[in-house]
């Protein structure tokens, strides 16, 4: 079938015009619907990026109390460390007058007595009174063989009196070695 339009030309016109008008409405209405739709979405995206920034900041400040409490600890830790190495080397400078002076000790004969006993640095000076030479000779390969005193020499040697009894007044120089497991035992109980 064949239509013809016998309408004139401006009423022709203004047939086409609701349509257009309409689908003109119908396409700012669906702009207007994707664009609240897309907004909504967007929106729900916003809040939702908000919530997790806030779950993030809340345990970054809870892993912030954390590292103050770790760094506290390991400075109270360095503390105590510090603390326990003085200690340590406290005890161990403790043990080596100690070990000396029972070293001294062990190289007195019974007829020698030392007056004085001076230690500073690794000089070592002895002052005292014997019987006889005899006595102070023996005195002074007793501290050869002591592991604490190397090279003694005699300084003097005078004669003296005590009670109407004839003795020998000495003094001795040594230097001293302090052996290498005494340097390096730590006496930490």
């Amino acid at each position: 079938m064949i239509k013809i339009n016998l309408l004139p030309k401006d009423a022709r016109k203004r047939v086409g015009i609701g349509e257009r008008v309409f689908v003109i409405v119908a396409a700012l209405l669906l702009v207007c619907g994707g664009i609240g739709f897309t907004w909504n979405y967007l929106d729900g995206v916003i809040t939702q990026k908000k919530e997790q920034i806030a779950q993030t900041q809340q345990r970054l400040e809870e892993l912030q109390k954390v590292i103050a409490e770790i760094e506290a600890f390991e400075s109270q830790r360095a503390a105590l460390e510090q603390k326990l190495a003085v200690i340590a080397k406290l005890q161990q400078e403790q043990q080596l007058p100690v070990h000396i002076l029972e070293e001294i000790y062990l190289t007195l004969d019974d007829d020698l007595w030392l007056r004085s006993f001076s230690w500073s640095g690794a000089s070592l000076n002895f002052a005292g009174v014997a019987l006889s030479n005899p006595v102070v000779a023996d005195y002074l390969r007793n501290l050869e063989e002591s592991q604490y005193v190397v090279n003694p020499e005699l300084g003097s040697s005078t004669i003296g009196n005590i009670s109407g009894q004839e003795v020998r007044n000495f003094g001795v120089r040594a230097s001293l070695n302090v052996p290498e497991d005494l340097l390096t035992t730590h006496f930490v109980q």
